[in-house]
């Protein structure tokens, strides 16, 4: 289901908005919703009912999501009560059953060694970080930097709850000194939201829709790289202005139409109370949290784990709210070898807001 790239080399009118629309498809303008986004987030309203995107964004660490629910044992329980389906874990009977578990064990070790792979090519370990790479801090307001890194906070590549446009969004890469061949590795955390990687997940994200190429996440932050005895400054590095030239793909974005024709595994990343409360019809619930372990991914075999309700030859597409903390979940699923998009609820129930006004309007 992968899509083709829009080239955005030699820019015009049309491309360029063609290219920006579908860049921001998770992204909506104030809606009827607002309210309701709001008070899923647990505050940031002002007195006209809108919410306040940048306070908090989804919000990681509200508090709404109970630790102590097994949130391992959750997908299993979403599998039952929606698709009617075994959680996976009953023992096999027979000799067919015992053959059935020797071949889902094979199948266990080589999809461990394969995700093992996707986990180098997409995360980076501090130990590996060499003069080459150029590193991107998205904190905001970070008071200290890992020395020679560029600082761009997240927010700048939004407007309100809304990613840029295309050209945008190469122009702060450019004028920051980066290029779409720099081999970028992108740390840093969303501090208001409780910290975590939804900010490196997001830009990560974003950078892959851009068709940038050489770009990974360190797996720490400014702290473990501090307690390696690594050098940080308070300042973060000018580069000279360098060209962006943004080779866009939809391939990570997911789309109203194809969300509603039912060809992909939907995954609602929010809380379980967030789930139990309202969802796409036929998701299942895997909370973006159980992919963490403290505010960093966890391994790929417990990744396998929470993902083995799944067809890995299934398209999936996980949302949240409006994406942000979804980016975690969908950064999880990439490393674990899944072909996954990245969509909003928000834009879900705009359309459905839509089609309903639509349909009123011819009865």
């Amino acid at each position: 289901m992968k899509s083709g790239r829009c080239d955005m080399s030699i820019l015009n009118a049309k491309k360029s908005i063609t290219c920006a629309l579908l860049l921001a498809t998770l992204a909506l303008t104030q809606s009827a919703y607002g309210g309701a986004e709001c008070a899923s987030l647990g505050g940031g309203c002002d007195d006209g009912g809108d919410w306040d995107p940048m306070a908090k964004l989804d919000e990681i660490g509200t508090g709404i999501y109970d630790q102590a629910q097994a949130s391992a044992n959750w997908p299993a329980e979403s599998r039952k009560q929606r698709w009617n389906m075994s959680s996976g874990s009953e023992d096999s009977q027979g000799e067919d059953g015992a053959a059935s578990t020797i071949k889902e064990d094979v199948r266990a070790d080589l999809s461990a060694e394969q995700s093992t792979g996707r986990w180098h090519e997409i995360i980076i370990e501090i130990d590996e970080i060499s003069n080459e790479n150029v590193l991107l801090d998205v904190s905001e307001s970070a008071k200290e930097h890992i020395s020679g890194s560029i600082a761009i906070p997240y927010q700048e590549f939004l407007q309100g709850d809304s990613l840029k446009s295309v050209p945008e969004l190469a122009e702060i890469l450019g004028n920051a000194g980066i290029s779409s061949d720099d081999p970028l590795v992108i740390y840093g955390e969303c501090l208001p939201c409780g910290g975590g990687p939804s900010a490196s997940a997001y830009v990560y994200w974003m950078l892959k829709s851009l068709g940038h190429e050489d770009v990974r996440i360190l797996n720490g932050y400014v702290q473990d790289w501090k307690d390696k005895g690594l050098p940080v400054s308070s300042n973060a590095t000018t580069r000279p202005v360098a060209e962006y030239v943004p080779q866009f793909t939809d391939q990570y974005i997911g789309s109203y139409n194809y969300v509603k024709s039912g060809q992909a595994q939907v995954v609602d990343a929010r809380t379980v109370l967030e789930y139990e409360s309202g969802t796409i019809p036929s998701a299942i619930s895997i909370p973006y949290e159980s992919v963490l372990d403290g505010d960093k991914l966890r391994n790929v075999n417990e990744l396998d784990e929470r993902f083995f309700i799944l067809d890995k030859e299934q398209q999936v597409v996980a949302f949240t709210n409006t994406g942000f903390k979804g980016s975690v979940l969908w950064l999880a699923l990439e490393i674990m070898g899944y072909d996954a998009r990245l969509y909003s609820y928000q834009n879900w129930m705009a359309n459905q807001l839509i089609e309903q006004r639509s349909s009123d309007a011819q009865e």
